[in-house]
């Protein structure tokens, strides 16, 4: 072994053991104790950190944005949420698909993402699935209209975005 043999002295113990280009005086290092501890508690941390994201990350995304004062309605029984043409009611104004439009004009807005829906998927199927995504105090004649709007442009499957209770 070479700890106790005459190898060990010649090779490890000879004068220029602990001299170098970075440490000219032969010093040995001392390792810090409080910088061991301090890197400890940082990896610690990180980790912590990453466990958090990879928890808190939705596989599914983000398909909803609700404002602050849009209280989605409650239902004991939810699917998940598809990516479906999102028909939004906030604040009294009318959106589909994040582009503004009026009551009188959600059937053109609706027929317009039909013919995209048709001429990005030929020969297949108009599914015909929405997504209305309104206030629970929202007025039924407004519900109805929109309702109304939307089975004229051939969406017949409407969804509600709830939360879960």
């Amino acid at each position: 072994m070479i700890s106790e043999g005459v190898l060990n002295q010649s090779l490890l113990g000879g004068v220029i053991q602990n001299h170098s280009i970075l440490n000219p005086h032969g010093e040995q290092h001392k390792r810090n104790l409080a910088l061991d501890l301090l890197l400890t508690a940082l990896i610690d941390a990180f980790s912590i950190l990453v466990i958090f994201l990879l928890m808190s990350f939705s596989s599914t995304g983000d398909i909803l944005f609700i404002s602050k004062n849009m209280e989605l309605p409650k239902a004991k029984l939810a699917d998940a949420l598809e990516r479906n043409p999102i028909i939004k009611i906030d604040e009294g104004k009318l959106f589909v698909e994040d582009k503004e439009v009026t009551a009188d004009t959600i059937t053109e807005s609706l027929l317009d993402l039909r013919k995209t829906y048709t001429d990005l998927h030929p020969g297949e199927a108009f599914p015909g699935i929405a997504t209305i995504q309104a206030d629970r105090r929202i007025k039924y004649e407004l519900l109805n209209q929109i309702i109304l709007g939307m089975n004229q442009a051939g969406y017949s499957d409407i969804k509600f975005a709830v939360t879960s209770k």
